[in-house]
């Protein structure tokens, strides 16, 4: 059938029509935003919203709401999705009117509605009876993982429901073994029973590191070593730098080991976990490692700088070996025009920045690039006004080191109240003066 056909259909109560018309007009809507060959795919256009037609979405609405009113479940809980996104209709998620379209659609048998219900609702018997009937229906999909999931951690833990061990290794037994690791983890957060835990952590290395974590807490380092370094045979280089840190330090009970922290560093570093490799090359540069010299130590944080961040992290670990970079390059050959470029880098105060990473803008790079400018060198011109603004990018943007924040502060404070190159501002100096006062607190 055409269009106007299945307009007609519709009108006669056609469901299989409606749903059609309105599957149909939503494609259109999102005809554009198919990938064409050639074009550049940024960060920005994978994770944009899909760009839809109002008036297509309109009727979409219009054609999935009458096919939901006629009682199809799959269309009820298009409808409920919709109006909570505003899509082809106003969006509506503070009157609950997308619930109860999500609800009719759930009891109308919509496994991915009945998905919804469980997740969205506070009582903990309802999120039970959703998880399960939306387990047993689903075909494979991540809906289908995640309320089998929910089932078993339900099961295990008697959140809403009587707690039976026996249903719920029924339901492990239907994940993967990670999934059921990780639900593992959630049931012995939930009923603080450690067994859970033993059992995660002979699949997931983040299982040991969290029994590891425990007995951190409790200050039992021997016992906390066990368990990172079962971890880190699971090829955990989290762990691996952990049990570095612990051997670094001399936790208590365990002796204080250079060599061993080394060679845990080394472990880590060779998986290019640049946290690990960052305190390996450190360590190099501090002179703990007799066999090497600061050349190498040169060489690892090179190494560091221009390689991608390959695991997740807070922290980006490239700015601190190029401000490492620097620094070494400053001791060998001073504060050179290269060598100011390098700390410039390691700021994040240059106008490239490689499309592989995000900069991290060190305020001790920012800080020696500030006391280049405030003393003058063979190599950069004295200039105080310079020197001024870039002690006060390390306040307003510099990350990492308070110490080095403080120090611009005390200069700042120097600067203005001394008139130390410009004109004195008794206004001003106190405004650092209240800053510097801040961070000392």
């Amino acid at each position: 059938m055409n269009e106007q056909q299945l307009i007609k259909a519709a009108e006669r109560g056609d469901v299989s029509a409606m749903k059609t018309l309105a599957k149909f007009y939503a494609q259109q809507s999102r005809a554009g935003n198919d990938d064409k060959v050639g074009d550049v795919v940024t960060f920005e256009s994978v994770f944009a919203e899909p760009k839809r037609d109002p008036e297509l979405e309109a009727k979409a609405y219009k054609y999935f709401r009458m096919a939901a009113e006629a009682g199809d479940a799959e269309s009820m809980t298009e409808v409920g999705r919709r109006i909570y996104d505003g899509i082809g209709t106003e969006r509506d998620w503070q009157s609950g009117e997308h619930m109860k379209w999500y609800r009719r659609g759930a009891e109308a048998g919509d496994p991915d509605a009945m998905h919804v219900v469980a997740f969205s609702s506070q009582d903990p018997a309802e999120k039970f009876k959703w998880y399960e009937l939306c387990a047993k229906l689903l075909p494979p999909s991540l809906n289908k993982d995640d309320s089998i999931k929910q089932t078993a951690i339900n099961y295990a833990a008697g959140r809403g429901t009587e707690k039976n061990l026996e249903r719920a290794e029924e339901w492990f037994a239907k994940l993967d073994e990670d999934s059921a690791a990780f639900a593992m983890i959630e049931i012995a957060q939930l009923t603080k029973e450690t067994s859970w835990l033993e059992r995660a952590a002979e699949i997931l290395p983040d299982a040991n590191i969290q029994i590891a974590e425990e007995f951190v807490l409790q200050n039992n380092f021997a016992r906390a070593l066990v368990y990172y370094k079962r971890a880190a045979e699971q090829g955990s280089p989290d762990a691996m730098s952990i049990i570095g840190d612990i051997y670094y330090i001399g936790e208590n009970g365990i002796e204080q080991n250079y060599e061993e922290a080394f060679r845990w560093y080394s472990k880590a570093a060779e998986l290019d976990y640049n946290m690990a490799a960052i305190k390996r090359a450190l360590m190099i540069y501090r002179g703990l490692v007799p066999e090497k010299d600061k050349i190498d130590a040169f060489l690892e944080f090179e190494t560091i700088a221009t390689r991608r961040e390959k695991f997740p992290m807070v922290y980006r670990f490239n700015s601190v070996a190029r401000y490492y970079v620097a620094k070494l390059a400053e001791e060998q050959v001073g504060l050179t025009h290269d060598t100011f470029r390098k700390y410039k880098a390691a700021a994040g105060m240059t106008n490239y920045v490689p499309p592989t990473e995000s900069v991290r803008r060190l305020a001790q790079a920012a800080y020696r690039i500030a006391d280049a400018y405030f003393l003058g060198t063979d190599s950069v011109q004295q200039n105080f006004v310079q020197a001024v603004r870039t002690y006060g990018w390390v306040l307003e943007k510099g990350e990492g080191s308070l110490t080095y924040k403080i120090e611009a502060a005390k200069k700042l404070v120097h600067i203005f109240e001394l008139g130390e190159g410009i004109a004195p501002d008794e206004e001003l100096a106190a405004k650092w003066r209240d800053e510097l006062e801040r961070l000392a607190n």
